[in-house]
């Protein structure tokens, strides 16, 4: 009898979870996700990797607000339609962007959405170091989308290395520290 009892308490939950496919599902993708390339110069890559930093991405969306909605823009006169900041291991070269935005914002913006991307390195404790100076894009989603952004990092205190000898690796947005 009891262990009829545990039996049923034990497979219980099991049955409700099933029961509730559906939730499980994963939603949809954003329409506004993107992925972003980012390639360091060999010297930064090794300092990073010696440092034991990591590299935060930061992504803002944005538009450019029509005159009835200008009241709700920022101090740099952009309506704000989301953002994220993601941090990664230092080996990673590819980020995707999820694209979460405040849909309800699009009509009140003139164009297309636009994308501002920047990286930075912090130490393991989190605290931003500035070991690395990186390129910020900005663009359209759509440009994002069509061709994933390249970010270019440097050391900040420069090095001998040329643009040229921009490196990336076979990671991929598996790098989460």
């Amino acid at each position: 009898m009891l262990r009829q009892i545990l039996k049923a308490a034990c497979l219980a939950p099991l049955a409700l979870l099933l029961c509730q496919c559906d939730a499980l599902k994963p939603k949809a993708p954003s329409p506004y996700a993107a992925d972003v390339t980012l390639k360091f110069t060999p010297m930064a890559a090794a300092a990073l990797a010696q440092a034991k930093d990591n590299i935060v991405v930061l992504a803002y969306f944005y538009g450019d607000p029509k005159p009835e909605a200008k009241a709700k823009a920022d101090n740099l006169g952009r309506l704000v339609l989301g953002s994220e900041r993601s941090g990664w291991s230092n080996n990673t070269r590819l980020v995707h962007l999820s694209g979460k935005i405040d849909a309800s914002l699009l009509p009140s913006i003139r164009g297309e959405p636009q994308l501002l991307v920047s990286v930075y390195s912090v130490m393991p404790d989190g605290s931003s170091d500035d070991l690395i100076a990186c390129k910020t894009w900005i663009g359209t989603v759509k440009g994002a989308q069509a061709r994933s952004p390249v970010i270019g990092c440097e050391l900040e205190t420069g090095d001998k290395d040329s643009a040229d000898d921009l490196v990336g690796s076979a990671s991929d947005s598996s790098g989460r520290p």
